[in-house]
């Protein structure tokens, strides 16, 4: 028979806004420019002032940085979320990464 798909974990939204809170900690140590909205609940980001802003949104259960929906990056690993997302940004707009 065919190989079982685990269940994806729900995440509520207290839950959301929490880790969210998680990641900005973490990317600020990156050095990071990051606005919280718990509202949505989401992160907007960049490198500097003069940089466009990235969005990040927890979907099913990963941080969601890119619109086309290919930049994600599991929940459960805030650290290492930050770590790629500091490093795109800092790739994009020609920074090193810290």
């Amino acid at each position: 028979m065919g190989e079982e798909i685990p269940a994806r974990r729900t995440w509520n939204h207290a839950q959301k806004v929490a880790r969210l809170t998680e990641l900005c900690r973490e990317l600020v140590k990156h050095g990071i420019r990051v606005e919280m909205s718990d509202a949505r609940p989401a992160l907007s980001v960049r490198s500097s002032l003069t940089t466009p802003r990235v969005s990040i949104q927890m979907i099913d259960g990963a941080f969601v940085w890119r619109c086309d929906d290919t930049d994600r990056h599991e929940a459960d690993d805030v650290s290492g979320a930050a770590h790629r997302i500091a490093a795109y940004l800092k790739a994009r707009d020609g920074d090193d990464v810290s």
